[in-house]
């Protein structure tokens, strides 16, 4: 991490640029504080020794402003950048960057990769500072919790300093949260917003404020007061034909799926957020500051779930080499409301002082992470076997070309069982940090020697309620008299998914009806405990390094060491019977020098190498032994799992011909040891509890990875007007990448979770007071889960490739004032996973297309 120092030196040369956002009158001498580029060529407007840069063309001059002047490989998203394409939250933002894309959810992006690596192994702070991490299954951050409008730049550095934390494989994303000293003047800015979900067709609305100014006799207080709210609805449609095997009768033979699940979701989706910065400087050698952001994310979840076991016994038939029929399948309906709520916030004083030579900073960051579940309810009502079907493989899914009628009869669904779930994830996390600058040629160049401590004390804790009650008797879904019709145009008509439940009226007719189910107290206790655990990890950590400038190079190099102590409580499932408590500790100390080099060969041509070497630390519930079971779906921890290591080779050549304008290419190369993957195993029991899959994390021996970014903004201004507004920016990643899975050694298995292509290209235009532009992004396949060493390739799950077109339109209505129309997925890029090959496959969730409109206003 930077120190306060360095980091006020960055921002305060952004925040001058980021003046040039909103209008603000800038002195062209006073461009960039800590940059040695010069002013912009051209500017949209000029009033004497003022130039005021508007619109998207300041966003990208501050972005690869930004980027010129970092010490690091790095890319930037700056101020309006993050809302000139539909970006709701701070992940859609990042997704345009070079190398980078994203994990989605419900077809919005919630956690980013960069170059294809897993999220979990990126370090994710808000101006500078950790922040919690609400979800109980990994270390990433949900971006989507955050707002883009709340934030005034995002850094994305790929190869870190010592200064920075070591739990950066993927590299450290880092929030920039705007303050009263990024304007000479008073600001004022908003934005009003309606959206649109073409597939749940309704309206969502929101809005954003923020004020910021400074005050007192010399200026030196000052305060940034910020607001968000948004609501959106979203609808999807999800269907999942599971675990093909392969089937053979009278010789004929055909990959079939044994499982089939559909999904109707309908969902509500709320943020609330704020911040409130304060800043104190009296004079030019001390400042003061307090740094708080709040985010509240909910969801309110209905989902609709019809479920067919195929194969339930029996033996299927081959009919051809596309048609197969499954004499004994039993199918399942089910309701589950999830009610979910995230909540973050940090808050984070400081302090910064010159002493002379020495630049010194204390802080202290508290920041709190959690997700509670006040409803997490599943009904289920299933028949009985011997239920029939005929699958149609020669499509490019598996559809029913025979189903048994009785399916779509809700008479013929018994109830099995009410789950009711209720859980509570809070972390607390304490970080003290001191760091000091030492400068020591007396400033004559930025040679300095810079030393550094930081202390991390996390908690985390989960608390999983779930009772179950189980039928008595015989009642149906049929008897409830709380059956809906079926979804319109349900998977745009290839599958047929029957009646819908009305969950409310379900669980009130059985409230009623007491007697017809029983508290199930042997599962409950199970239930109660099986996931469950307490994390509590304390990190150590101090580096030094030196900054030596010679010329027109720039060296720095140095060692960071961490130190980390964990104490995990948890409740390990023996037996389908019993729960037993473990109590365990993991201690583990890494040494970590980095060397990073910058070559300014020409004004407007720079060199980087880099050598660093990271860690990543498991994920808190791949590390705890914990068990969950859902319809037959097995998950379960792992205590002995060891931390990644990481070694990289950064180098990158960027060419700057214009202010706003960028021609950059670059190669990596990490080399890991101790991955971590997930295995699935089909057909097999956890414990003593049959499963139709069971997912574990292990350690892989090692991997690699080796890849190619290039990365290129330029506007058309050598072609006549009007055409001078046109302008374009892509990026394109490549990276070719292996693993060595104990059991699978002699395959060529890519890197988990590791895309070979990432691509963005964006044309746009902007002439006077109109600005368009069309986006699209791009990520190849990737592999999810990997099969055991007996299954071999049968069993490896597959993310499928996703293109996604977005689009987005704005007119300046007068000074401030601007009008704006975008829509997001216009291609309605699908979801996908399959098992093996593409022709399986084993999930593919559909969505729409959304749309936002409103008016943003600054002054």
């Amino acid at each position: 991490m930077q120190n306060f120092a360095s980091k006020m030196a960055h921002v305060g040369g952004f925040a001058l640029r980021f003046a040039m956002l909103a209008g603000a009158s800038i002195p062209t001498i006073a461009f960039a504080q800590d940059a040695a580029s010069t002013a912009p060529a051209a500017a949209d407007d000029i009033q004497g020794d003022e130039i005021i840069v508007t619109g998207a063309r300041a966003q990208r001059q501050l972005a690869i402003e930004r980027k010129r002047d970092q010490v690091t490989i790095s890319d930037v998203v700056a101020s309006d950048g993050i809302g000139k394409l539909p970006d709701y939250n701070t992940a859609e933002a990042l997704q345009r960057l070079p190398g980078v894309s994203v994990q989605i959810d419900q077809g919005e992006p919630r956690y980013v990769v960069v170059r294809g690596i897993d999220p979990n192994l990126n370090q994710v702070t808000v101006d500078g500072n950790l922040v919690g991490i609400p979800e109980a299954e990994g270390r990433r951050v949900a971006l989507d919790t955050i707002p883009s409008d709340l934030v005034a730049a995002i850094e994305v550095v790929k190869a870190v300093t010592p200064d920075y934390d070591a739990n950066a494989i993927g590299g450290s994303i880092n929030l920039v949260t705007p303050t009263a000293f990024d304007k000479s003047k008073p600001f004022t800015y908003g934005t009003l917003r309606g959206s649109y979900n073409n597939k749940s067709e309704k309206l969502g609305y929101g809005g954003s404020l923020t004020h910021g100014g400074t005050f007192g006799a010399d200026k030196e207080f000052g305060i940034v007061v910020a607001a968000s709210y948004s609501k959106r609805y979203i609808d999807s449609d999800l269907v999942e034909p599971t675990n093909w095997a392969t089937f053979t009768t009278a010789g004929t033979s055909i990959n079939a799926p044994t499982n089939l699940v559909m999904f109707d979701y309908r969902i509500m989706r709320e943020r609330i957020g704020g911040i409130v910065n304060l800043d104190w400087r009296p004079n030019d050698d001390t400042r003061v500051y307090l740094r708080t952001i709040y985010n509240e994310f909910t969801d309110h979840e209905e989902r609709d779930q019809f479920n067919f076991v195929l194969l339930n016994g029996g033996t299927p038939t081959v009919l051809s080499p596309t048609s197969i029929r499954f004499p004994n399948g039993r199918a399942t309906r089910q309701f589950r409301q999830n009610n979910q709520t995230q909540k973050l916030y940090n808050i984070s004083p400081g302090v910064e002082w010159t002493f002379g030579a020495v630049e010194a900073e204390l802080n202290y960051t508290y920041a709190h992470a959690q997700e509670h579940t006040p409803i997490r309810d599943d009904l289920e009502f299933r028949t009985a076997a011997n239920r029939t079907a005929t699958l149609d493989l020669s499509g490019k899914r598996p559809a029913f070309a025979a189903i048994d009628p009785t399916l779509y009869d809700p008479a013929a669904y018994p109830l099995r069982r009410i789950r009711e779930r209720r859980e509570q994830i809070d972390e607390d996390l304490h970080t003290a940090r001191a760091d000091f600058k030492i400068a020591l040629d007396g400033g004559a160049t930025n040679t300095f020697v810079k030393v550094g401590a930081k202390f991390i004390d996390r908690v985390k804790d989960r608390d999983n309620q779930q009772s179950q009650r189980d039928a008595v008797g015989n009642s149906t879904f049929a008897q409830t008299g709380q059956v809906l019709s079926p979804p319109d145009d349900f998977y745009n008509g290839e599958y047929m998914f029957g009646p819908r439940m009305n969950y409310q009226g379900v669980l009130d007719f059985y409230n009623r009806n007491p007697q017809l189910i029983a508290l199930n107290a042997a599962q409950t206790a199970i239930n109660n405990a099986s996931l469950d655990y307490r994390i509590h990890e304390k990190i150590y950590a101090g580096y030094v390094m030196a900054n030596v400038e010679l010329g027109d190079l720039t060296a720095i190099g140095g060692v960071r060491i961490e130190r980390t102590e964990g104490r995990y409580n948890a409740n390990q499932l023996r037996t389908t019977t019993g729960i037993t408590p473990l109590r365990f500790g993991k201690n583990y100390t890494h040494v970590l020098p980095s060397l990073h080099l910058n070559y300014n060969v020409a004004p407007d041509f720079k060199l980087r190498a880099a050598w660093t070497n990271t860690l990543g630390r498991p994920n808190y519930d791949a590390v705890v032994p914990t068990f969950t079971e859902d319809n037959g779906a097995g998950t379960a921890g792992n205590p002995n799992l060891k931390p990644y290591t990481s070694m990289g080779l950064d180098a990158s050549a960027e060419y700057y011909p214009g202010s706003d304008s960028i021609v950059a290419v670059g190669m990596f190369y990490k080399r890991l040891k101790n991955p971590i993957f997930t295995q699935t195993i089909q057909n097999t029991s956890f414990a003593g509890v049959p499963l139709t899959s069971l997912s574990q994390p292990l350690n892989a021996d090692r991997g690699e990875l080796f890849g190619i970014e290039a990365n290129v903004q330029k506007r058309f201004t050598f072609l006549p007007a009007p055409f001078d507004g046109f302008g374009m920016s892509a990026n394109a990643t490549y990276v070719k990448s292996n693993v060595d899975v104990p059991g699978r050694t002699s395959e060529d298995l890519p890197f988990f979770r590791q895309s070979d292509w990432i691509a963005n290209a964006t044309l746009f235009f902007e002439k006077g007071p109109f600005e368009a532009r069309v986006a699209l992004a791009y990520r190849s396949s990737y592999i999810e889960n990997v099969g055991s060493a007996a299954q071999g390739t049968t069993a490896d799950i597959y993310a499928g490739p996703r293109t996604v077109l977005d689009a987005r339109v704005s007119y300046r209505v007068m000074k401030g004032v601007e009008l704006f129309a975008a829509a997001s997925n216009l291609s309605e890029a699908p979801m996908t996973f399959y098992q093996t090959t593409k022709r399986q496959t084993y999930s593919r969730e559909v969505y729409s297309w959304n749309g936002d409109f409103g008016v943003s206003v600054k002054f």
